[in-house]
C-alpha cells in the first residue's frame, strides 16, 4: 500500500514539475489541488447524505425563477465558450487539427483559448447546482450514478486539463461537450414554460444520441493516435482520454438501451 501511495504521489508531483502551466497560475483554483478536492467531496456527501438529512421534513422547493436564470446563464457562458474556444484553437493559423502537443505557446489566439478554457473548468463546477437543486426538489430518483460520477469527475478531469494541458490535443473534449450542454441547457430552459416536453421522449432521446455522438468522437480523436502513433501528446494521457469516453458512452448506451429501445419493445409487445 505505501509503494502504491508513493507511485501516486511521484506521478502527481512530475506532473507538477514538468507540466505545469506557468500561464494559468494566476488564475483561482488552479494553485493546490485540495480546494477541487475538497469542492468534489463536500458534493459527493451533500448530494449523497446531508441534502437528504436537510429535506427529510420540508417540501420540496420549487425554484423555478431560480433554475431559469441559471439555465440562461448555462446556455450563454458554455455558447461563448464553444465558439471563442473554436475560433482561438482549430480554427486559428497556428493550431493543428491531426495533432496538437502540450506546449506554452503565447500568442493572443493562446491566450483567449486559454481564457475559455478556464472558464470551461468554472463551468463544471458551477454544473454541480444541477445535482444540488435535484436535492432541494427531492428529485432524488435523478441523482443517479451515472449523474454524480459524470459531474464529480468532470471537475477533477478539467482542473487537470486546465492546470497541464491546456491548448493541447485534449481541447476537442471541452468545444464539443460546451456546444452539447447549450442543447441540454435549452432544453432544461424550455421545459419551464412548456412543461409538456418533459413527458416528450423525442427530445430527451435525441439529446441522449448527441451524448452518444459526443463520446464517440472523442474515443476516435484520442484513440486514432494511440493506433497510427503519429501524435508526440503522451500516450498514456491518449489512453485515459480514450478509456474515459469509452466508459461514458457505455454508461450512456445502457441508459439509452434501457430508457428507450427497451420501452418501446414493451409498448409494442
Amino acid at each position: 500500500m505505501a509503494l502504491v501511495l508513493r507511485n501516486i504521489y511521484q506521478t502527481f508531483n512530475y506532473f507538477f514539475t514538468e507540466y505545469n502551466d506557468p500561464r494559468v497560475e494566476h488564475y483561482p483554483l488552479l494553485g493546490s489541488p485540495w480546494p477541487i478536492v475538497a469542492i468534489t467531496v463536500l458534493y459527493l456527501k451533500f448530494v449523497n447524505d446531508w441534502g437528504h438529512r436537510l429535506m427529510e421534513n420540508q417540501k420540496p422547493f420549487q425554484l423555478k425563477t431560480v433554475m431559469n436564470i441559471y439555465n440562461l446563464i448555462q446556455i450563454v457562458l458554455n455558447l461563448y465558450i464553444g465558439i471563442v474556444g473554436g475560433l482561438n484553437s482549430y480554427f486559428a493559423e497556428d493550431y493543428s487539427w491531426k495533432c496538437e502537443s502540450i506546449n506554452q505557446k503565447d500568442s493572443v489566439s493562446r491566450r483567449k483559448l486559454i481564457f475559455v478554457t478556464y472558464l470551461y473548468f468554472l463551468s463544471k463546477i458551477i454544473d454541480l447546482l444541477d445535482t444540488v437543486f435535484f436535492v432541494f426538489r427531492k428529485k432524488y430518483n435523478q441523482i443517479t450514478f451515472l449523474h454524480t460520477y459524470h459531474h464529480a469527475g468532470m471537475v477533477v478531469a478539467t482542473y487537470v486539463f486546465t492546470k497541464f494541458l491546456a491548448g493541447s490535443h485534449a481541447t476537442l473534449l471541452g468545444l464539443i461537450n460546451s456546444f452539447v450542454h447549450v442543447v441540454m441547457y435549452f432544453y432544461y430552459f424550455l421545459t419551464s414554460f412548456k412543461p409538456e416536453l418533459k413527458n416528450s421522449l423525442w427530445w430527451k432521446k435525441h439529446i441522449t444520441q448527441l451524448q452518444l455522438i459526443q463520446f464517440t468522437l472523442l474515443m476516435l480523436h484520442f484513440g486514432i493516435p494511440i493506433i497510427w502513433g503519429y501524435c508526440d501528446f503522451p500516450k498514456v494521457l491518449l489512453f485515459i482520454g480514450f478509456t474515459q469516453n469509452m466508459f461514458m458512452f457505455t454508461l450512456f448506451a445502457d441508459f439509452y438501451i434501457k430508457t428507450y429501445l427497451k420501452q418501446n419493445k414493451n409498448k409494442i409487445v
